[in-house]
């Protein structure tokens, strides 16, 4: 398979669990102005970062890929021997020894899968990172992943990657709403895929003041996730809907998108088809609901593909 290159966020993610709703707590204690304190039942450190949640995702699934991205002095404490022992490519994330952390993350979920999320940049914004234009081995990437960051990172990326000639996947994520209408567009033009959950569908038309129809007519496909309503995927003025997979266990939501990507992603270099890489992409994401923590889900690609044709029986995976 060919590499794929993954520029996004090396992150240290604090993850706690509300037992109950927030919805519950939002009617019981009428919250106001967002002041209000939740009681956590957990709370746990774990390894995170859009990017290298979706790298983790794609190295188990033996696709080649290549993170890029920028981390803290605090990298060095346990992230970088945790990415080694899984032998992920960690030459091109830069340690800038000027900050301390790495970016930080701090996600609180209820029991029905809903979260609140609370993020610091940290190293990710260091003028250490580097272009991809100067990694070696991109002449191997047949794609690239622009997963959530910044705008200014994200739009020199795209730049770079736009004069090599390779393919983009826009994942802005959470960080879009921080994005203004030039830089939208600008990174829509830029990119060949879009990848976004529903409600992030509906804010980057607000901000670009592009409809649908427009976004469409700009992209080889727009992948649109609903959470437990599947996924939605335009592509050459044809929409494709593929139901999410059934989940008896959940866990922790926190990565399920980055999980998902991941999935989808190694569906596009197997070159199959829209459908085929939403299922795959919605298995993976089941994978990490059952998993508490976004990088210790357990999977490769055989059991990939036998979970696919159990699901799947009349289509196989090949």
């Amino acid at each position: 398979m060919p590499s794929v290159l993954v520029c996004g966020s090396t992150a240290i993610d604090l993850i706690g669990h509300y037992q109950g709703s927030f919805a519950k707590y939002q009617v019981q204690y009428q919250v106001e102005a967002l002041n209000f304190s939740l009681q956590l039942a957990d709370l746990r450190s774990s390894f995170g970062g859009c990017g290298i949640n979706i790298a983790y995702g794609l190295k188990k699934l033996g696709v080649d890929c290549i993170p890029l991205s920028a981390a803290g002095k605090n990298f060095r404490d346990h992230y970088e021997d945790h990415l080694l022992a899984l032998g992920i490519n960690i030459d091109h994330i830069v340690v800038d020894e000027s900050f301390p952390q790495c970016a930080t993350a701090v996600v609180i979920s209820d029991d029905h899968g809903n979260q609140i999320t609370a993020f610091y940049a940290g190293a990710s914004v260091s003028d250490k990172r580097k272009l991809p234009s100067v990694i070696p081995e991109i002449s191997a990437c047949t794609f690239a992943v622009l997963a959530p960051e910044q705008a200014p990172i994200m739009l020199r990326q795209a730049r770079d990657l736009n004069r090599l000639n390779i393919p983009i996947f826009f994942d802005p994520g959470q960080c879009l709403t921080e994005f203004n209408k030039q830089e939208t567009r600008e990174l829509l033009a830029l990119s060949q895929y879009t990848m976004v959950n529903d409600y992030e569908f509906e804010i980057l038309q607000k901000i670009s003041d592009f409809s649908q129809e427009k976004i469409e007519s700009m992209m080889r496909q727009i992948i649109v996730t609903r959470g437990a309503e599947g996924v939605d995927i335009y592509e050459g003025g044809k929409h494709h809907h593929v139901d999410a997979a059934p989940a008896e266990k959940i866990l922790d939501p926190t990565g399920c998108g980055d999980a998902f990507r991941a999935g989808y992603i190694y569906g596009v270099t197997a070159k199959h088809d829209a459908i085929r890489c939403g299922r795959l992409g919605n298995l993976m994401a089941v994978q990490n609901l059952r998993s508490p923590e976004t990088q210790k889900y357990d999977i490769d690609e055989p059991r990939l593909n036998s979970a696919y044709e159990t699901m799947y029986p009349e289509s196989g995976i090949r």
